[in-house]
């Protein structure tokens, strides 16, 4: 992978992924949502086994990698989802129904 002009491992970009968005739940998911997809990942067992145990990730970074590459696991679903259009009708209804329950 190439960051820029450097040339790095996926294992390197994730773990400067982590520092980066250290604090931040939702902006390190966008950096996993970058790598998995439903048709497969760039990380080996080892890769994510690695990362699983790196000091340099936080708790909360290693559970969530660990979960997020566990085929059928609520945070893989939650990571895949990301990658979806938004349903424009279903934020429709209920930008609609928010605005009737707080007009009163």
């Amino acid at each position: 992978m190439k960051n820029g002009d450097i040339e790095m491992t996926w294992v390197e970009y994730m773990i400067k992924a982590a520092k980066h968005s250290r604090g931040s739940a939702a902006h390190w998911f966008r950096y996993l949502r970058k790598d998995i997809e439903k048709c497969g990942s760039f990380f080996t067992e080892q890769d994510v086994e690695y990362l699983y145990n790196c000091e340099e990730l936080s708790p909360f970074q290693r559970v969530s990698i660990k979960y997020a590459f566990e085929e059928g696991s609520p945070t893989r679903e939650h990571v895949i989802g990301l990658n979806k259009k938004a349903d424009r009708n279903r934020i429709l209804l209920v930008k609609e129904k928010y605005e009737k329950d707080n007009a009163k």
